[in-house]
């Protein structure tokens, strides 16, 4: 990934000095051959003669991997000039590193500066930092608007955060529309929400058979909130046959997955279904753990 980074960033030097160029070119081949503090010497240099792209690709190299603290301080010095120079790869990388320092203020600053520029994962950060109130007040109003910039870019966290806020703003068809735009990308939990909202026609038509349906592809995802609905929905015979020996089993496998509400359904179930279709149960939960739809 290191290498796609720094050869991506390369293809926008066109307008360097073509030996300062040629030289950049060595540090990736020097990098793709394994060969770093090669690289490291190539790109140094150019780097200090203030080439943006050697900075940025020093930043990147310094950063990766088990850096320890002086190859970090020295990923943040690179970062830094080729963030003050507008590089908005840069930038966004000099924020990520502040933010994982915790120094809220100048990564709030900095994910402004690439936001401003289009990055849809600093408008997305961005975003997370206004509605926490980390670097300075807490702004819901704009945090949704950078949540909204960065989800029409297609980011997917973006849109789940998107319709998230929504939900809570009340706005719930629009919340719908961005879960499932997240969904579609394969956003676990807006694929529940989603479920969910089809389930109670929240923002959405009722479909039970759709809502069963995408708790399952949850499901398939490990997630136990998934797994403890589709259990209700077996239980309760709502979108689909009703089948209390699938729905104990997929309840165990939620409660094996620390859903809290778990155990309750269990002990209903044990109230209602003889000995041994419960033992039946139990021993089915490893596979529709392992394979959800056997189960679904």
């Amino acid at each position: 990934m290191i290498f796609r980074l720094l050869l991506l960033f390369l293809c926008f030097g066109m307008a360097q000095p073509v030996l300062a160029q040629l030289r950049a070119q060595d540090g990736i081949v020097a990098l793709e051959d394994g060969d770093i503090p090669t690289a490291l010497s190539i790109w140094t240099p150019l780097a200090e003669r203030g080439d943006v792209l050697a900075q940025y690709n020093l930043g990147v190299l310094l950063a990766a991997g088990e850096a320890d603290s002086a190859d970090l301080q020295q990923a943040r010095h690179w970062f830094e000039a080729a963030a003050l120079q507008n590089h908005l790869g840069a930038q966004q990388a000099l924020a990520d590193l502040l933010a994982s320092q915790q120094e809220w203020e100048a990564a709030r600053h900095w994910y402004s500066v690439a936001a401003r520029a289009g990055a849809a994962r600093a408008q997305f950060s961005l975003g997370k930092m206004l509605e926490r109130g980390l670097g300075g007040p807490s702004d819901s109003q704009q945090a949704v608007a950078w949540y909204q910039a960065a989800a029409e870019q297609g980011l997917r966290d973006a849109q789940f955060a998107l319709g998230a806020a929504l939900a809570e703003l009340g706005d719930v068809e629009a919340a719908a529309d961005w879960f499932e735009a997240a969904a579609l990308q394969g956003h676990v939990t807006a694929t529940h929400n989603l479920a969910l909202a089809l389930s109670r026609g929240i923002g959405r038509n009722q479909d039970m058979s759709m809502a069963r349906q995408l708790y399952l592809t949850a499901a398939s995802a490990g997630y136990a909130p998934s797994f403890y609905n589709l259990a209700l929905m077996q239980a309760q015979g709502r979108g689909g046959p009703q089948d209390f020996r699938k729905a104990l089993a997929l309840a165990i496998v939620s409660e094996r997955l620390g859903h809290n509400g778990a155990s309750a359904l269990i002990d209903a179930l044990h109230e209602v279904m003889p000995t041994d279709e419960i033992r039946q149960a139990e021993a089915l939960a490893d596979e529709c753990q392992t394979d959800p739809g056997s189960c679904g």
